[in-house]
């Protein structure tokens, strides 16, 4: 078995405007709509080819409908991809569920590479609710990015 080593790696080559990993974040005002048991809440739209890294919640502010809410972050594979069922309690960031904790078993990984276009939902699974909450991933873009370029290092 043959070692090839390579010369002009790092970042030779790599173009200055390529795409940088980016953070995406949105506030959901419960108060602002009505919302009942199982409704799902199309919060982040992610376009194809994403590499979506990392994904979670903040209470900003606490649920008060009297419904005990909880709210789960996934998509539409997964409904709990990112968070499983939790209680909208303020001053706490809600992150994702362990490694086979979700519906996809221990399968479940903390990151997702969407070939096609998809969003992150939030997801109710009790009631009406009037919480505040800050969804937020972190997300590479990886759409055809050198796909025409030729090699730009050599291997001897």
């Amino acid at each position: 078995m043959a070692t090839w080593t390579v010369t002009g790696g790092g970042s030779t080559g790599h173009s200055a405007n390529a795409p940088t990993v980016k953070v995406y974040s949105e506030i959901v005002d419960f108060s602002a709509f009505t919302i009942t048991t199982n409704d799902i809440v199309e919060v982040i739209e992610l376009p194809a080819n994403s590499l979506v890294l990392y994904a979670g919640y903040d209470v900003l502010t606490a649920d008060s409908a009297g419904n005990s809410g909880t709210l789960s972050l996934g998509d539409q594979a997964d409904v709990d991809r990112w968070v499983a069922a939790s209680t909208a309690t303020a001053g706490i960031e809600t992150t994702r569920a362990r490694a086979g904790d979700s519906s996809l078993g221990t399968t479940s990984i903390g990151y997702a590479y969407y070939a096609a276009a998809d969003t992150i939902d939030l997801t109710n699974a009790t009631g009406s609710m009037n919480c505040v909450v800050r969804v937020f991933a972190v997300v590479a873009d990886c759409d055809g990015h050198g796909d025409n370029e030729a090699q730009n290092v050599t291997f001897a």
